[in-house]
C-alpha cells in the first residue's frame, strides 16, 4: 500500500511497515514454517505451509491492512452516527409540523362552523334589506 492510504488514519506508515507487516517476520515466519516439525504446527503454520506448498500467496495481506480496516469501520460508524443523528432530527421536524398541521386544521374547522352559524342566522334584522318593504 502506498503511503497516502495511512494519511489521518491511527497507524502511521512508518509503524505499519515496522510493526504490521514488517517483512522480516513475515521472512521469519516462513522460516519457521519450513523448519518446524510438520507434526508441531498451530492451525495458523498448518495453513501456511500448505499455502507455500502450494506457491499460493493468498494468506499474505496484499493491498489491505488491519488498521485500515478497523479505521474505515470507525468512519463507517461515525457515518452511521451522523445519519441516525440527521434522521432523529428529521423526525423532530415532522413531529413540529404534524402538530402545527393539526393546529391549522382546528383553527380551519372552527372558522367554517363560526361561517356556518352566521349563515343559518341569516342577516340582522337592521342588515336584512327587501326590497318590497319600505326602509
Amino acid at each position: 500500500l502506498e503511503r497516502d492510504k495511512f494519511d489521518n488514519k491511527t497507524v502511521t506508515f512508518e509503524e505499519h511497515i515496522k510493526e504490521e507487516h514488517n517483512m522480516w517476520h513475515y521472512l521469519y515466519f516462513i522460516v519457521l514454517v519450513k523448519v518446524k516439525d510438520s507434526t508441531e504446527y498451530t492451525g495458523p503454520e498448518s495453513y501456511v505451509a500448505e499455502m507455500i506448498k502450494e506457491h499460493n500467496l493468498d494468506w499474505f495481506p496484499r493491498m489491505r491492512a488491519m488498521s485500515l480496516v478497523s479505521s474505515d469501520s470507525e468512519g463507517e460508524q461515525n457515518e452511521i452516527r451522523n445519519l441516525q443523528e440527521k434522521l432523529e432530527s428529521t423526525m423532530r421536524l415532522v413531529v413540529n409540523l404534524s402538530g402545527q398541521l393539526t393546529e391549522l386544521k382546528e383553527q380551519m374547522t372552527e372558522q367554517r362552523k363560526q361561517k356556518q352559524r352566521i349563515g343559518l342566522l341569516g342577516h340582522p334584522p337592521h342588515l336584512n334589506i327587501n326590497p318590497q318593504q319600505p326602509a
